[in-house]
């Protein structure tokens, strides 16, 4: 017994050292707060610039301007020399430009420490088109981003720029990555930087790419924090992303991230940003002495390190460390800042969930008691498995919560999304806090039980939005509650709402749905109107108008076309199935979705030989050339079949350079993770 207590003493001894090292020990100065390039993200400007070129500045002149008899403002005028033109064509001598063309003044308001333009000077300017000529209208993070400074006309930036442009032209998303990866083994310091935040938003392909952990890796030890951070982000995106979890790809990442974060330069966020990666290499990390070295709880110089290690070490379930962690907890201060009490309240409640969730909660009621917010730790329990979380968020709902504590507290039920949330949730129902509201709406609809929809019928009329009105009604429809049903049909017309609302009337399935739609389709000379009726009554399964329907469809110039034929599908039609396969050929993208659509729910039935079909939707997923409504339900169909064909489509589509910042590519993402799909990549 004895010899227990000593070594714990011992431990709580050596933990308290670190805290108190850790809370004396201030960061030193970095050479980061001089890095002016740090997260220079050049790919988009690069895409939509006009004229790219670098210049001489040859001339800067100043102009007063009176304003409103009492003041003045300066214009300034710049003159550029062209030196070399990257994109776009410049054909003469001079390139003049003002203030409000640049939007240097503007820059200087904001960033106080802005270099001014002067003479001699080389400057990369990327501009777009504006109603006079030329000017840079993109939001950035330093002046210095936004009008690069150049150091020669063989500037090392310049060849990032030339490899960006080279990216934006190629139309394979996959080669895209491949490109920047064969940047990155040639570049190095500030212009590696725009080339790792653009593998950064390819992040899924570039994890399944052979050799892309090695192209980043020397990276995590060059000489500027800013791009050690940089690669350490880009590291962390891609580890994200790996849904394979490929042992060789986690091991030989975490290897390098350890040897990083073991840099003793005085700059910590590069290592925070290591830590962070490491904390989602997973399981296999752990195999790798150096990386175990790295998580101990020895004192480091910044809350955020100690803050990030601790999350790592959660992250990553370190064994052994969980009395340690606890015991650190506890000493941890109630006003310490949050990155460190979040990093040790994570690893706290992963490494032991009982006893770790139990002192959180304890934490959440020392710390009101003591006037503090109780932000953090509402965040970390929406973060936590719904069966740790939910009694403890039942506990915090019991405390008066300021406006940011609600809002925490309905985020993280809607993450958690457990049914004893819904009491509580219902108080949050407050129309004039919009932004707690709508987060509070989705967590109900994210529960959906009786009693979350009981708790939100009383507020239906309280949703001012139209479109989260129909689907709130289309929620509480599928319980049974129908007092949705006036909105969803007197709205189904409008085409930014027609799905939503055609959603909600087969949800509600209100009696008296079927004659007034009928009335609607016989009555109304409105193709908006008709092309909903029909639509609507194909979901309420209206069978006895599928001669009709089929009349319609079969009848290319008929504006209701495309509905009757969405609406065959959904009346499980099979006689409609041969003008599914003529619509494949349409060039109407409106007749090709539908043709997809209802392709989904005529391939499905008993006996019908559909095997070319299923071909054209695999296709047509994959088609560049095809509209991206069509591919989305090409998508939804092949996956409602659960056909095996949707794997390849998606290995072809998520290549497509067209579909990136789009809805339709997270999809694919999404259904790639969720098959486990592997990739063939250059």
């Amino acid at each position: 017994m004895m010899t227990r207590f000593c070594t714990v003493n011992r431990q709580n001894i050596f933990i308290a050292t670190c805290l108190l090292l850790l809370f004396l020990v201030g960061p030193a100065r970095s050479l980061a707060h001089d890095e002016w390039y740090r997260g220079l993200d050049l790919e988009s400007v690069l895409a939509d610039s006009s004229l790219v070129l670098v210049g001489r500045v040859t001339d800067v002149s100043e102009t007063k301007i009176g304003v409103g008899g009492k003041g003045e403002r300066s214009l300034l005028q710049y003159k550029f020399e062209p030196v070399l033109v990257l994109k776009g064509v410049f054909s003469r001598e001079s390139l003049l430009l003002t203030s409000d063309d640049l939007g240097t003044q503007r820059f200087t308001q904001q960033f106080s420490d802005a270099a001014p333009i002067e003479v001699g000077q080389l400057r990369l300017l990327m501009l777009g088109r504006s109603f006079a000529g030329y000017a840079m209208r993109r939001e950035v993070l330093s002046f210095d981003q936004a009008i690069p400074r150049l150091s020669s006309p063989n500037d090392e930036l310049l060849a990032t720029v030339n490899i960006l442009l080279a990216v934006n032209h190629d139309l394979d998303r996959a080669k895209k990555v491949a490109l920047l990866l064969d940047g990155l083994r040639k570049q190095k310091g500030a212009a590696a930087i725009p080339l790792l935040v653009a593998v950064d938003r390819r992040s899924l392909l570039a994890a399944q790419t052979p050799g892309a952990v090695e192209s980043i890796a020397p990276h995590l030890s060059d000489a500027s924090p800013a791009v050690r951070e940089q690669a350490a982000k880009t590291l962390y995106a891609l580890l994200k992303a790996d849904y394979l979890e490929q042992a060789k790809f986690r091991v030989g990442a975490a290897h390098l991230l350890a040897a990083s974060i073991a840099n003793p330069d005085a700059s910590f966020a590069p290592r925070v940003a290591a830590f962070e990666a490491l904390g989602v290499a997973g399981p296999q990390a752990l195999q790798d002495s150096a990386v175990k070295a790295q998580l101990g709880l020895n004192a480091l110089a910044t809350f955020a390190e100690q803050g990030a290690r601790l999350h790592a070490i959660g992250g990553l379930k370190v064994s052994g460390e969980s009395r340690a962690v606890l015991t650190l907890l506890n000493q941890v201060p109630l006003d310490a800042p949050s990155e460190l009490q979040y990093g040790a309240e994570w690893a706290a409640a992963r490494l032991d969930p009982s006893a770790g969730v139990k002192e959180v909660t304890l934490r959440i009621k020392k710390k009101y008691d003591a006037g503090l917010p109780v932000v953090t730790e509402i965040d970390l329990l929406g973060n936590l498995p719904s069966t740790e979380a939910t009694p403890a968020l039942v506990d915090v709902a019991k405390l008066p919560l300021n406006h940011d504590e609600r809002q925490a507290f309905v985020s993280a039920c809607k993450k958690v999304a457990s049914a004893p949330l819904v009491p509580a949730l219902a108080t949050m129902l407050v129309p004039a806090q919009q932004d707690i509201w709508w987060i509070a709406v989705d967590a109900l609809v994210k529960i959906d039980t009786d009693d979350a929809a009981k708790a939100l019928q009383p507020h239906l009329v309280q949703e001012t939005n139209l479109q989260r009105k129909i689907e709130i009604a289309a929620f509480l429809g599928r319980h049974g509650i129908r007092d949705g049903y006036p909105y969803a049909i007197e709205h189904m017309s409008e085409p930014y709402l027609r799905e939503e609302a055609i959603a909600a009337l087969a949800a509600i399935r209100e009696p008296r749905a079927m004659g007034d739609l009928r009335k609607i389709l016989e009555t109304s000379n409105d193709v908006a109107w008709n092309s909903a009726a029909v639509r609507a009554l194909g979901t309420l399964g209206a069978s006895d108008l599928a001669p009709r329907f089929l009349e319609m469809a079969q009848d290319t110039a008929n504006p209701l076309g495309s509905s009757a034929l969405i609406a065959l599908g959904d009346l499980h039609e099979a006689k409609a199935m041969e003008i599914v396969r003529a619509g494949f050929a349409s060039r109407d993208p409106e007749r090709l979705a539908a043709s997809a659509r209802a392709a989904g729910k005529l391939c499905a039935l008993p006996g019908v030989n559909a095997d070319d079909v299923r071909d054209r939707l695999a296709a047509l997923l994959a088609d560049r050339g095809a509209s991206q409504p069509a591919r989305l339900a090409a998508l939804n169909s092949l996956v409602e079949l659960k056909d095996r064909r949707v794997d390849g489509a998606l290995a072809l589509a998520v290549r497509d350079a067209g579909l990136e910042n789009s809805e339709l590519l997270n999809k694919i993402e999404e259904q790639l993770c969720k098959r486990s799909v592997r990739l063939t990549l250059p």
